[in-house]
């Protein structure tokens, strides 16, 4: 009698450990497949993104580093401080450092380059760098006392602050030969 109590248990039980077993042996197929797959990819090495190209008119910040280094200039993203304003320009100046130099970009947007060219255009019209200052967001004064040039090409105010003749000369030829 006891048998026959036994007997559905023993089958419930022993369908457990078929189940188990397969889902083992599927769990070890599925690591060797990432094994393989791993070790074993075909696929070739990735790629660099690809950089999309500048629309006349339309350069931002990055176009415009990117520019510098295509130069030859050695060329980053300012830190501190990252923008700085002047009474001269109504937009912000966005902070790159180009050997060692501050540089600050107006950046001007339009629908297409004669129309962000015209803003420049307009905001470069009473622009004097000799009474020129900078400041960032907070009133600092930036570089009190050296002496500011700006350059002007596309949709792009450059002002450079300090920095020897010859530097100046390389900027001026970056910002001018914008698209």
């Amino acid at each position: 009698m006891m048998d026959s109590v036994n007997q559905p248990a023993r089958k419930a039980r022993r369908g457990a450990q078929v189940l188990s077993s397969i889902l083992f042996l599927a769990a070890l197929g599925f690591a060797a497949a990432g094994i393989y797959l791993y070790f074993f990819n075909d696929e070739e090495a990735p790629r660099e993104p690809v950089i999309p190209t500048t629309t006349p008119g339309r350069n931002g910040l990055a176009d415009v580093i990117r520019a510098f280094d295509t130069a030859g200039l050695e060329a980053d993203y300012g830190r501190s401080p990252a923008t700085a304003d002047t009474s001269q320009i109504g937009t912000p100046g966005q902070h790159v450092i180009v050997d060692d130099r501050s540089v600050f970009i107006f950046t001007f947007p339009g629908t297409g380059a004669e129309s962000s060219s015209a803003a420049r255009e307009k905001a470069a019209a009473n622009l004097n760098p000799a009474t020129m200052t900078l400041a960032t967001r907070g009133g600092q004064p930036i570089g009190d006392g050296e002496t500011l040039r700006a350059f002007q090409g596309s949709n792009v105010i450059a002002v450079l602050v300090g920095g020897d003749d010859a530097l100046a000369a390389q900027v001026q030829a970056v910002i001018e030969s914008l698209p």
